[in-house]
């Protein structure tokens, strides 16, 4: 803000900051609370449980989390709640000739959009340390290689180390803003991985038709909740790259 009859104040300067430091505290966030997407009422409606005193609201609760925790690691979503994730990016020992890029699969899709890139040893000479744009959702990125670095390495090394941008790290936010984002289908998957618990506690295999096969003298079946209770067929949807 400028102070009338005072000339603006020129330019300043910027503190360095450690390039190997993370530009976002890791796994600050805060958790979702699935009471109001995801409640007792509407779990116990949809496993019909309303009037079932054995399955208490405790039990309901424990197959919740365990249901998006399954949801998570299928889809490679992240249900609980919105955090920072950092996680190394280094490339292979080597790439084709005449490419100056490596595709990178990250852990979980971007959240907001911005990727950074940190960690390098000597980011004032080969800018390294950089931030870029990708479109929401996306979970493959293309990281450029670092160029102008001398490889003093042994290639004849059977026990060698060595990886392109070796230490690069990014930083990155993942993650739904709230439960409210979450899609409808993934939601509904997680009713049905619930509702396929509370009728199998899990002490038979059971097939999908809830019978027990006997085939060459072993049992045929799945103890898979996700696969056997139809959740995985909605739930896998909403990875782009499964699909």
């Amino acid at each position: 803000m400028l102070t009338p009859g005072l000339p603006p104040r020129m330019f300043g300067t910027a503190p360095n900051r450690n390039p190997t430091e993370p530009p976002l505290p890791e796994g600050k966030g805060t958790p979702f609370d699935w009471d109001a997407r995801l409640s007792l009422d509407t779990i116990r409606e949809h496993t019909k449980t309303d009037d079932v005193p054995a399955v208490t609201d405790s039990q309901l609760r424990l197959y919740r989390r365990a249901s998006i925790e399954s949801a998570e690691h299928y889809t490679g979503l992240m249900l609980a709640g919105q955090r920072n994730i950092l996680e190394p990016i280094q490339g292979p020992s080597r790439v084709r000739p005449g490419h100056t890029h490596y595709n990178h699969k990250l852990q979980h899709p971007v959240a907001d959009g911005w990727v950074y890139l940190y960690g390098s040893p000597a980011p004032y000479y080969f800018h390294d340390n950089v931030t870029f744009r990708v479109p929401i959702g996306t979970r493959t990125i293309k990281v450029p290689i670092r160029t102008g670095l001398l490889d003093m390495s042994n290639c004849c090394d059977p026990c060698s180390t060595h990886n392109i941008n070796a230490g690069l790290m990014a930083a990155y936010k993942a993650g739904f803003a709230s439960p409210d984002d979450v899609p409808a289908g993934v939601v509904l998957g997680c009713l049905q991985f619930m509702a396929w618990v509370v009728e199998h506690p899990g002490d038979e295999l059971l097939t999908s038709r809830n019978r027990l096969e006997g085939r060459a003298g072993a049992v045929a079946g799945s103890n898979n909740i996700a696969l056997v209770s139809g959740a995985l067929e909605i739930w896998r949807q909403y990875d782009p790259e499964a699909v």
